[in-house]
């Protein structure tokens, strides 16, 4: 574990930062306490330490409630859920407005990639001018520590572009440039002509850094750590050249090299020490966090709580850095609907391996009913999504209160384990176990909810919330932590960021995108194969499987491609800039996408493809005409 244990060191180390922001004065405003200078980083413990803050960082962009509501909320795979609708306090803020595309730049989640990225990017300037000045590196060492922090750069600068457009390169001393001196200024340009010219300034930064990190690193890994190799800064390089085929930035040949960078690591997996998870089921198994199709992931300590980010000591807060995906993907399964006919409530409390049903965000019909109309041969429905809800208790085995719910159940003919209700799959399924309109529940003494009945805001708008509302729906269980310090905490596990999957359909966007659909179809027949593998399956039943999941060239389409991503990728963490960055020149392959979402309809428009500029930015520039610095549209 590489990433987390200087967390606290970021206040050090970033002494002057450019003021790009009101959140950057809060950095500055803390209380060091070490002397320091940047001499520091010219020390090999220094230049150690800063990489780990940096590395630190990708913990509020990936996991993070925040996070969640910009990267996810709004897509055609997710929508805002029951809790955001019925309730506008601050943390449901995000999935709320992101899910009605009533974004503002009054919005303070935006500041959680905008203003803490800005500082993390100085910093890493800072730690590539100075790395030939740590005189115990060896030219190895040197190059490996440069490749760290010049592959870190690129990947914030990525998100930055896919979520506000062009962004400065130049903090206040020029481009790419450590910066030591306060600064009130915004290098963003004043027109949507200077823009366009720092947009490809953008990419082409990015693709340098992301070039040499892919030359430099290590070919692997190192187990049970997620320290940078070259296996994942090839596969951000092609996801960014892929950004820039499809952007007003293009250049000819980019769609070939994005097929490059990924194809080098899916043809040599053996080079860079990675490999597909025979069973899907096995990607996200909890122990099996480092496993080899995992290649990035932002790291978390167990039980740390101040490094983790946590709002308060008992991990029961919902702070700007805690990794809330365990939970804000759960639907509510304890609210007193779901009591049996006997009135028995067989779920106490909030079972472990259930997570806190947060409800903030919730599966579009699409995602649920058309991407994965196929919930047979294709395993990764039932692998990606809870349905399924038992006799469980939040209590440790043997307590008072755990032998209580015990003797209940057994007197009223239960046992731990047994149904406590179940979603089907289709209304057809529903059907055929007694759901119908006059009897909604089924005839089982456990209840069985079809689609048409689980939650949706277009069944159930609001506020405020009809009293007989079902709160229930697929709940996402890929990052499931049953480990979690409390009923309600937050989860200490790495949050994956990229993996082997995606590279394989990135190669395939990209050979079809350079027009070899042939190849295009061969790459995704690999992941198709992988999904149709299900532990227990005959050799038969297999083959019969695979065979259904296969498709020709003449399947392949951007549409499909999208959806294969949505159906390998779902709720992982980049949807929104997936769309957005493949709408750079064509706004329609975002909207159109979006527009699969029921709650989107008539609501989402070209501008909001890119988000507006924080408030707390413009109010920080000195130049009294902020609003030529601002978007269109906001």
């Amino acid at each position: 574990m590489i990433v987390m244990r200087k967390y606290r060191l970021l206040i050090l180390t970033t002494v002057v930062l450019l003021a790009v922001s009101q959140g950057c004065n809060d950095i500055l405003e803390e209380d060091p306490k070490t002397a320091f200078t940047t001499d520091y980083y010219k020390t090999a413990q220094g230049y150690q330490d800063g990489l780990n803050a940096a590395y630190s960082y990708l913990r509020f962009q990936y996991g993070s409630n925040p996070a969640l509501g910009l990267n996810i909320t709004g897509t055609d795979e997710f929508t805002f859920g029951p809790e955001p609708n019925y309730n506008s306090s601050g943390d449901n803020q995000p999935h709320k407005l992101m899910g009605t595309y009533d974004v503002t730049p009054q919005a303070g989640y935006l500041q959680v990639t905008f203003n803490r990225t800005f500082p993390v990017i100085n910093t890493l300037n800072g730690l590539i001018a100075f790395a030939d000045q740590v005189p115990t590196f060896t030219e190895q060492q040197y190059r490996e520590s440069v490749a760290q922090a010049r592959y870190l750069r690129a990947h914030y600068y990525y998100l930055l572009v896919g979520h506000f457009g062009a962004v400065p390169l130049d903090l206040g001393s020029g481009d790419l440039t450590f910066n030591t001196i306060p600064y009130a200024g915004f290098n963003r340009g004043n027109s949507e002509a200077e823009r366009a010219v720092l947009l490809t300034n953008n990419y082409q930064a990015m693709i340098d850094d992301l070039t040499y990190a892919s030359e430099n690193l290590p070919d692997q890994r190192l187990p049970g750590e997620f320290r940078l190799f070259k296996g994942v800064a090839l596969h951000l390089l092609s996801k960014v050249y892929l950004a820039r085929h499809y952007s007003t930035a293009s250049q000819a040949g980019d769609a070939q090299k994005a097929y490059d960078a990924a194809n080098e690591v899916v043809s040599n997996p053996g080079k860079y020490g990675v490999a597909l998870q025979q069973n899907f089921a096995e990607v996200f198994r909890q122990g099996n966090d480092y496993n080899s199709e995992i290649l990035l992931a932002a790291e978390r300590i167990p039980g740390d709580y101040i490094n983790n980010g946590y709002l308060n000591a008992n991990a029961d807060g919902i702070g700007d850095g805690e990794n809330m995906a365990s939970n804000c993907f759960t639907s509510n399964y304890e609210q007193p609907v779901l009591q049996t006919p006997a009135n028995l409530d067989i779920i106490d409390g909030r079972p472990f391996p259930f997570q806190r049903p947060l409800r903030k965000l919730a599966p579009t019909r699409w995602l649920t009913e058309t991407a994965f109309a196929d919930k047979v041969n294709d395993s990764r429905y039932h692998n990606s999504f809870r349905t399924l809800w038992t006799a469980a208790t939040q209590n440790a085995s043997g307590s008072a209160a755990y032998n209580t719910f015990v003797n209940t159940l057994t007197t009223n003919g239960l046992v731990l384990g047994d149904t406590a209700f179940f979603l089907a799959d289709s209304p057809a399924q529903a059907a055929a176990m007694g759901v119908s309109g006059a009897n909604p529940f089924g005839t089982k003494y456990y209840r069985v909810y079809s689609s048409a009945n689980w939650y949706s805001n277009q069944l159930y708008p609001g506020p405020p919330a009809p009293s007989n509302v079902v709160l229930v729906y697929p709940s996402l269980k890929k990052f499931v932590d049953a480990e979690r310090a409390s009923p309600n905490g937050s989860s200490g596990r790495p949050m994956p960021i990229f993996r082997l999957a995606e590279t394989y359909l990135l190669a395939a966007e990209a050979a079809f995108e350079n027009g070899n659909s042939t190849r295009a179809a061969e790459l995704i027949n690999a992941i198709r194969t992988r999904a149709a593998y299900r532990p227990g399956l005959s050799s038969g039943e297999l083959a019969t499987r695979v065979a259904n999941m296969q498709i020709s060239a003449g399947d392949v389409t951007f549409n499909f491609i999208m959806d294969e991503r949505a159906r390998e990728l779902a709720g992982e963490g980049g949807r929104w800039t997936d769309l957005a960055l493949r709408g750079g020149s064509d706004p329609n392959k975002f909207i159109s996408r979006i527009n699969l979402n029921e709650d989107a309809t008539g609501k989402v428009q070209a501008h909001h493809r890119i988000r507006p500029i924080p408030q707390s930015q413009l109010d920080a520039i000195s130049d009294p005409d902020k609003q030529k610095y601002q978007n269109p549209g906001y």
